[in-house]
């Protein structure tokens, strides 16, 4: 009887919420199969063919041709601003990877069902933290990729939004963040987001001569996007704007392995042999 007059609930709270979950992929990739996620592949422009049953990100409002600077954020950039009323209250937005998923590996992807049971309760939903123990968020950037570009970064927030920098010093002190720009948002919230992180990354970039970098160390936007995503969080907590119980955390998996080992060592001799990563992993 329960189980009916659950399922009876969350039908009801269906004709009410719409959302909507982007699979950000630069390849044909397995998708998950609930109806509530949406393959779009990331740099469309750029690409020879668009795989069939994938939205292109390079239709509309886009920022696709930003690709491989801005990564998978051209693939949240264009649902944002041309899914239909993506930006209201009765709607959320979210964003995976083709290889990074909400759920866990031995059930799958989370279903609609699974999400449900968050809305209503958290407005922000976002990954569970990865915590580097020997690393702040800023060290670890610092040590893995260079200071100069998270350096800048720090200058356009005290000239854009100053109101943000106590925020900016307090998340990235911290060993532990919410990474991969993995999110699921209540529309008006990620509209307020999404306005306010794209005008920080627009002006950054207008800073920073990418000339000599090469292709990994050109995609500095989307990493220093994963970092602006904990400030924001930070920020709109401590206004009051949300409340700490409105952000969940939610299992993920890498549907292709973690490489925890392989990520342990490079992270090593990023803090004590000034070793640079030079890959994704």
């Amino acid at each position: 009887m329960l189980g009916n007059i659950l399922k009876q609930a969350i039908a009801c709270y269906n004709t009410h919420m719409d959302i909507r979950i982007i699979v950000a992929a630069h390849k044909e990739a397995p998708m998950p199969t609930d109806d509530m996620y949406l393959p779009v592949f990331a740099g469309s422009s750029l690409a020879d063919s668009i795989p069939e049953g994938y939205q292109a990100d390079n239709e509309g409002e886009n920022i696709s041709f930003l690709n491989p600077m801005y990564c998978e954020l051209t693939a949240l950039y264009w649902g944002w601003k041309n899914i239909p009323g993506v930006t209201s209250e009765s709607s959320y937005l979210g964003m995976v990877h083709y290889r990074r998923w909400f759920g866990c590996k031995r059930k799958g992807a989370f279903g609609k069902e699974d999400i449900i049971r968050y809305i209503g309760k958290k407005k922000v939903m976002v990954p569970r933290a990865r915590n580097y123990y020997i690393e702040t968020l800023k060290t670890h950037y610092c040590h893995t990729h260079g200071s100069s570009t998270l350096d800048e970064c720090e200058n356009v927030i005290r000239e854009l939004y100053p109101e943000y920098l106590e925020s900016f010093n307090k998340a990235l002190s911290r060993s532990y963040g919410y990474m991969f720009n993995m999110m699921i948002m209540r529309g008006d919230l990620l509209d307020q987001y999404l306005s306010w992180l794209f005008k920080i990354l627009y002006e950054l970039t207008l800073r920073i001569d990418n000339t000599g970098m090469d292709d990994y160390d050109r995609r500095y936007p989307g990493r220093i996007a994963e970092l602006l995503l904990n400030v924001w969080i930070e920020y709109m907590r401590s206004t009051g704007v949300i409340k700490h119980h409105d952000v969940g955390t939610l299992p993920w998996y890498c549907t292709t392995g973690d490489n925890r080992k392989e990520k342990a060592k490079a992270l090593l001799k990023a803090k004590y042999k000034g070793e640079k990563y030079h890959n994704s992993f």
